[in-house]
Formats: C-alpha cells, structure tokens, sequence
C-alpha cells in the first residue's frame, strides 16, 4: 500500500514540474506523416524515375494542405504505376489518401470517399495535324462559312436593286428592264466591292455615286470576314481532316488510356476502344496510324503536347465537363479536415489557391 502511494505522488510530482514545450513536442513526436498515394499525371503529378522524387500542381497542392492541418503535418509519398493501382490503393487504405488528376465518377464513389473539387477539367481529342486532305463539299457546308456567303449576297442584291432603281430612265448605264438592268448593276457591285473599277458602268447621279462610296466601304468588310471565313475553313479542314468532335469518333479506332473516364466515355458513344496503359502509348498510336484520335484529359494533353514538337493536335472543345478531387478510402476522418484546408487555401484575393494555379497553368 505504502508503494502505491509512493507511485501516485511521483507521478504528480513529474506531472507539476512537466512543461507545456515538451508536452508538446511530445505530442508533435506522435503525430505521423501524412501517406499520400500518387501516379505519373503531368502536370499534376510528375515522377522522376531514377530519383523517385515528385512534383507538379498536386504535389504542391497536398503540401499546402498538410501545412494547413492542426498540427501541421509532414508528408510521405508512395508512388503507383497507373491508375487502377492508384485506386486500389486508396480504396484498400494502405494511404491516408490519394492526389493525381482523378476525376469524380459515380462508380468511383461507391468503393471511396472524394474531397470537394480542386479543379475542372473535361476530356479532348488529338488527331494528326495532316488529317486526310482538304473536302470541298465539307468546307462549303460549314455553317461559318455558310452565314459568311448568305450576307455577301444579300448584300449584293440589296445594293443592285437601290443603284438600279436610283439610275433607271435617267442614265445610259443600266438597261431600264428589271432582269437585265438588276444583272448589270450585280456586276458593278461587286466590280465596285472589290475596288476593282473597270469602268463600264458608271454612276452619273449624286445618290448613286454616294451608295457607290458606301458600297466600297462596306464592301472591304464583307470581303474581309468572307476570305477569313474561308481560309479558316480550309484550316479546319487541313488540320482535324473530317474529326471535328465526340460526335464523329463513333465507329472510329480510339486510343485511351485503361481504367481512365475516357475509356467509359467513348465506349458509351460507341467509340472502337483501343486501351492502353499510358498516355504516351494512345498517342503513339495515334502517331502509328492504328488509331484514328486519342481521347484523354483536357488538361495533360495539352501539357503533353507542348513538351515538344509533334505532329499531333487538339480539336473541338473539351467535352464530357468532370471535376478532379482528392480520394480516401470510404468512412475516412481526414476528409473533412482536407475539405476545410483546401476551402482556407481558396480564401483571400490572390487567395493562395490561385495562385498556385497561375504559377503551374497560367491566367
């Protein structure tokens, strides 16, 4: 009995001289580093093979989150081959969470919890820059191009008839019948359009060489919007041949990436899916020919084609909107408090958030 009461006083004694310091540190001492699963996402996460060191806008980004938590907290990395490991891993909690360029999906979300959204992407189609050669009927069927033609002939024959009627009876010029007359004054509008001037029909009344000053003026215009929508016509048609969008790659050889949104995407819009494991495989397919497009994320595919000269190119838009978000194996306490740091980091005017993203992405 004696040395149990010994005990109990030691103990209030150590207790009373303790300092707050290294109560703390000793509690500093207990937390563990963050466990953070990541996969080869440029630019979002970016792994050097012979160091096994990572970067990119992910990295930066869950830093910034730990150093936000209470207490802050140090990171470890654990690096996985491709996305269906990445997933695995999180989903079986060998990490405390997993950061890449993963995308919210409703199969997802049922083996894993997700933070709130860090950044919106879509997905878009590369395609070799020559395509298959220039189509006469697809560029005259552009809608552009189309509005482009049926304005410059309304302008046209709306400025014939006001020439015409203001010269009839009054002027040796145009012929006083409707068809004949409306024909030759067609001729001198776009003789006058185009500043050209031959000099067969001249206007002799004030009004009419004051509509003939408007007809040069206006005419540089419309010719201008006219040859720039045709020459972007035939640039469309040059560069992205007759794949314009989602829509015409159905029946069409894709390459995506296994396990990837696009994979779901394209065989719902029934799409030939050539899986493979990388990126840089479904281009080289692309490249190779055995692959009409390469449909991936928005974002890294355009990182990717930037890196260097290739003969590869974006077109349309990107399509199929979807959000990126950090993962956690389902029923995870972290999510909650990864949710406020990520919303903290957003606060503010440039908020830190921001300019993150302005450091790795631009404006």
């Amino acid at each position: 009995m004696q040395s149990v009461i010994y005990v109990c006083v030691l103990a209030l004694i150590v207790n009373m001289f303790a300092t707050p310091d290294v109560l703390a540190a000793d509690n500093e001492g207990e937390t563990p580093p963050l466990v953070v699963g990541v996969k080869h996402a440029p630019p979002f996460v970016m792994v050097d093979e012979p160091s096994g060191a990572v970067t990119g806008f992910s990295i930066d980004l869950v830093r910034l989150i730990a150093g936000q938590m209470k207490p802050p907290r140090q990171v470890k990395f654990l690096v996985q081959k491709d996305i269906e490991e990445h997933l695995a891993a999180v989903q079986n909690g060998q990490v405390d969470l997993g950061i890449a360029a993963t995308s919210f999906s409703s199969e997802r979300l049922r083996t894993m919890d997700f933070s709130v959204p860090f950044y919106q992407s879509g997905l878009d189609i590369a395609v070799r820059e020559e395509g298959a050669g220039v189509k006469f009927w697809d560029i005259v069927t552009l809608r552009k191009l189309g509005y482009a033609v049926l304005w410059l002939a309304i302008f046209l024959i709306v400025c014939a008839h006001m020439i015409w009627f203001t010269e009839r009876g009054k002027s040796e010029a145009f012929d006083d019948r409707w068809l004949q007359g409306v024909g030759q004054a067609i001729w001198w509008t776009i003789v006058t359009m185009s500043t050209v001037g031959y000099g067969d029909f001249v206007p002799r009344k004030p009004l009419s060489r004051f509509l003939g000053v408007l007809v040069i003026m206006a005419g540089i215009v419309l010719f201008g919007v006219s040859v720039g929508a045709f020459s972007s016509a035939l640039t469309v048609q040059r560069l992205a041949s007759d794949i314009r969008g989602p829509d015409d790659l159905r029946g069409r050889s894709v390459a995506v990436v296994r396990g990837t949104i696009a994979e779901e995407v394209m065989r719902r819009r029934g799409a030939e899916v050539l899986a493979v494991e990388t990126l840089d495989e479904a281009l080289a397919q692309v490249n190779s020919g055995e692959a009409t497009a390469a449909v991936h994320d928005h974002a890294l595919l355009q990182y990717h084609l930037s890196l260097e000269a290739s003969p590869l190119i974006l077109v349309g838009r990107p399509f199929a909107k979807q959000f990126y978000g950090i993962t956690f194996p389902q029923g995870s306490g972290l999510r909650k408090e990864v949710n406020v740091a990520l919303l903290e980091l957003d606060e503010g005017d440039p908020s830190r958030y921001r300019l993150l993203v302005e450091r790795w992405f631009g404006d």
